[in-house]
């Protein structure tokens, strides 16, 4: 049934959080809708510019009250999941490099695994937690190729 006097009670960052607010919205008995960011407005060449159309979430005005307490604990336990993540790709071991020019050893952190990076020694150009292995041509004999 259509909503007799519509009211937006959340702007979603995504088109799925608002289906989800949406959604949880729905199972505890208030009737809602979600108008998503379809827009050909945001759409360009490269993809798509967010924040053209925000997602929001509608509800009846007589809805609203018994809408806010649900929408705060949603909320509230998003922002409890984001204090849980880990706040960087850091949480992992750091990288040790080593200089193919003047062959001194360098901590870096995770992040930077599988990058470029100065040299803090020399100042010359390294590869950053790149496998040793992977770019290295190994000689096969002719007979080791003729058993494969």
């Amino acid at each position: 049934m259509p909503l007799q006097d519509p009211v937006a009670v959340y702007t979603a960052r995504t088109n799925t959080e608002a289906q989800i607010v949406r959604h949880l919205l729905i199972q505890s008995g208030v009737e809602a809708f979600a108008v998503e960011d379809l827009s050909v407005v945001g759409l360009w060449m490269g993809g798509t510019i967010p924040g053209v159309d925000t997602p929001k979430v509608w509800v009846d005005r007589a809805d609203v009250e018994r809408a806010v307490p649900i929408l705060r604990e949603y909320e509230q336990r998003a922002a409890e999941r984001r204090l849980a993540e880990p706040t960087s790709v850091s949480a992992g071991p750091g990288v040790e490099a080593t200089c193919d020019e003047c062959g001194e050893c360098s901590p870096f952190p995770p992040e930077q695994r599988g990058t470029v990076q100065e040299c803090p020694h020399c100042g010359a150009y390294m590869d950053v937690g790149a496998d040793e292995s992977s770019g290295e041509w190994q000689e096969v004999s002719d007979e080791e190729a003729a058993d494969d």
